[in-house]
């Protein structure tokens, strides 16, 4: 028990990094860089991360269990789960550059090639990590303080660079280059774990198969938020990019800070307390109640201090990030709602499947009514189009609930 706190302990600081690694960045970047480079260098970093949710095909989530059920010690059955999610990657990010090089070359985005260049390898850089081998393992211990530390040398670096040459293409070649280190650093280990990689398609393909419902249920979770740089960049512009992340950054650390607390109370939630549905509805009202109060409270804070936020982060020339978190405030009760949940009613009841259908169709909705109100309120119209998305589902969510009592 003992080392199941201690890597729970270790993936809520991991959470909790990845999003204060991006808070701090954005002084850095947007100071430095001004509202267009810095909305550059936006639109391909989040675009990169963006399609490597695709790669990572919820691959954390799959890959990890086989490896925790087929132990550390059986070498051969260790490698070829190794070789299958490898391959399967291998084939998804093949597919991902082809489609990002087809959209590029239709597309009249204003990037350079140098730039485009060092976002595809943060791309390759993220959806490479190996990070799931190791938690699957229950060896995070290194790879987890490595990462973090790595990361806030990279920050340095970022910080110095900018300051000596305030140029989109450094930046993003630090980014990249410090998560392209880590990744590499991950492949050695995993090669001295499970020995040399060979590419096996036809297991890549059973990986593809069995991990679908994970990759469902992981990546319709983040694309509601992961997805908006984006869809601003493509409706509104780059310009609109800048304004729009600094607030999305702020509800998405909030929102995310939920997510490893939930995670790791689930085994002892389904284990000892969720016996029965009847059991599991009492215990999740009172879960989901305090989460949703804590949202609450936690947007009326960031709501009052958003102004000074902005400014303390920003700086002048971008007031409209000030309204756009105004509203943006909204989805954090919500969201944190429908994470508990799906930990702690339909996981445990084990409707995996209807809670990844309904997380799909409602992340496809709302990029859907974020694009369609953007004709009529611009970029203000894609934060009223995300965070009604986020309300429906919960309301969605509730009544599906009472249906499986």
């Amino acid at each position: 028990m003992r080392l199941q706190f201690k890597n729970v302990s270790l993936l809520l600081v991991a959470q909790l990094v990845s999003y204060l690694i991006p808070i701090l960045e954005i002084p850095i970047l947007a100071k430095a860089l001004g509202v267009d480079q810095y909305g550059q260098v936006l639109l391909i970093q989040t675009s990169a991360l963006l399609c490597s949710l695709i790669v990572e095909y919820g691959f954390s989530l799959s890959g990890a269990r086989q490896v925790a059920v087929c132990g550390i010690d059986n070498k051969s059955q260790l490698s070829k789960i190794y070789n299958g999610v490898i391959s399967a990657k291998i084939m998804l990010s093949g597919a991902m550059i082809g489609l990002s090089v087809l959209v590029l070359s239709l597309s009249d985005l204003n990037v350079s090639l140098q730039a485009v260049v060092w976002g595809y390898l943060y791309f390759l850089a993220f959806s490479f990590s190996n990070i799931w081998l190791f938690q699957g393992m229950e060896k995070i211990t290194f790879v987890i303080v490595f990462e973090l530390v790595l990361r806030f040398v990279g920050l340095f670096v970022l910080y110095w660079v900018l300051a000596l040459s305030a140029e989109a293409s450094f930046a993003l070649m630090i980014m990249s280059s410090f998560a392209l280190l880590n990744t590499v650093i991950g492949l050695y280990l995993a090669y001295r774990v499970v020995g040399r990689f060979s590419l096996d398609i036809k297991s890549g393909i059973e990986q593809i198969r069995n991990g679908f419902h994970g990759f469902i249920y992981k990546s319709s979770n983040n694309i509601m938020l992961s997805a908006g740089p984006a869809l601003v960049g493509i409706m509104c512009g780059q310009a609109s990019v800048a304004k729009f992340v600094p607030a999305e950054k702020i509800i998405k650390a909030s929102v995310g800070l939920v997510g490893p607390v939930l995670i790791g109370l689930y085994p002892y939630l389904s284990r000892r307390l969720l016996q029965t549905a009847e059991i599991n509805l009492k215990l999740s009202s009172i879960i989901v109640a305090f989460l949703f109060g804590a949202g609450i409270l936690g947007a009326a804070i960031i709501a009052c201090a958003g102004n000074f936020l902005i400014h303390l982060m920003l700086g002048p020339g971008f007031e409209e990030a000030v309204s756009i978190l105004q509203v943006f405030v909204f989805i954090i009760p919500f969201r944190m709602m429908n994470q508990s949940i799906g930990l702690t009613i339909f996981m445990p009841l084990g409707k995996d499947k209807v809670l990844s259908i309904c997380l799909m169709f409602f992340s496809m909705l709302s990029l859907c009514l974020a694009a369609a109100l953007s004709y009529w309120y611009d970029l203000i119209g894609i934060v009223y189009g995300l965070v009604l998305a986020e309300v429906l589902f919960s309301i969605s969510l509730i009544v599906l609930a009472f249906k499986i009592k």
